[in-house]
């Protein structure tokens, strides 16, 4: 079973993993990315942010005449399928099936990226407010370090749970989670979070997924089946693509497998333009734009 690591206020203990999870509405896995993944995911990263090619879903904002990619979204639908590979990995889909049920798909993909000196704080949110369910949840891959005090993520523990609204939950006591490069952050989609900018290190970017069950969203009305068809689908071509990146390697035994087997780039590339032309409209977070504690 993966090593978690769970942080309290006070001292690191180790807890079972989904009693952390279920409890404080988040948990840590240490190390956890390959290293050879991590250094393709270093180098999708470098190849988006210095192209300047428009249209590549990916944002840019100016300050002090200086320009920063803080958000790219369609991860998988790139030129470099190194996210593709990610999302099928086992380590990642066996926490999905744990926390979702057989019936999981991932409805987002999107990285957000923090540079020194872009002053763009991540203001206390929600990542979906439900009517619980079911459980979903975002899982953050962490490409570099994230320390406290230095863009590493806020939260306020056990607030998945709670009634109160995310204004009333960012007045409420908070710990910082550090990270290393290779770290997965798993959370509640209703816990409360923000993080704060970079002092001193140069770029934080971490990767992120949003896993639901086909039941949940379907019972409340939250997706309808074809889109939830549709990201299946999506996850299909992941777990295969993995598998022809990682040919010796474990690969995820999916019992929704969906009848279909691309076995090769250009087909998986095929598919995968056509999956990203269905829009995903997805549920708006909950957002309290007030001054950060």
């Amino acid at each position: 079973m993966l090593d978690f690591y769970f942080k309290t206020m006070n001292n690191p203990i180790s807890l079972n993993p989904l009693n952390a999870f279920y409890t404080e509405g988040f948990v840590v896995l240490k190390q956890i990315i390959p290293k050879n993944l991590l250094n393709k995911l270093h180098a999708f990263f470098d190849e988006i942010i210095n192209d300047t090619e428009e249209g590549l879903n990916k944002v840019v904002i100016i300050n002090s005449n200086n320009k920063f990619v803080t958000n790219i979204d369609n991860l998988c639908n790139k030129d470099n399928l190194s996210c593709l590979e990610l999302l099928g990995s086992p380590f990642l889909l066996e926490i999905a099936k744990t926390i979702c049920g057989e019936d999981f798909f991932p409805i987002q993909e999107f990285a957000l990226i923090k540079h020194l000196g872009d002053e763009q704080p991540v203001f206390w949110h929600q990542d979906m407010v439900h009517e619980r369910t079911g459980n979903c949840f975002t899982v953050g891959i962490y490409l570099d370090d994230a320390d406290e005090n230095e863009g590493a993520l806020r939260v306020v523990p056990k607030s998945h749970v709670s009634s109160n609204e995310i204004c009333a939950l960012s007045k409420e006591p908070y710990i910082e989670v550090p990270m290393k490069a290779g770290d997965i952050l798993v959370h509640d989609m209703m816990l409360a979070h923000s993080s704060g900018l970079l002092t001193h290190n140069k770029i934080r970017r971490v990767i992120y997924f949003e896993f639901l069950s086909a039941k949940h969203v379907l019972q409340e009305q939250i997706y309808k089946k074809d889109l939830v068809d549709n990201r299946t689908a999506l996850l299909q071509v992941a777990i295969d693509y993995y598998k022809l990146q990682n040919p010796t390697e474990p690969h995820f035994e999916w019992k929704n497998n969906i009848g279909m087997s691309f076995e090769s780039d250009a087909k998986i590339r095929s598919i995968v333009e056509a999956i990203y032309e269905m829009p995903i409209n997805a549920r708006a977070s909950a957002y309290c734009f007030k001054e950060l504690h």
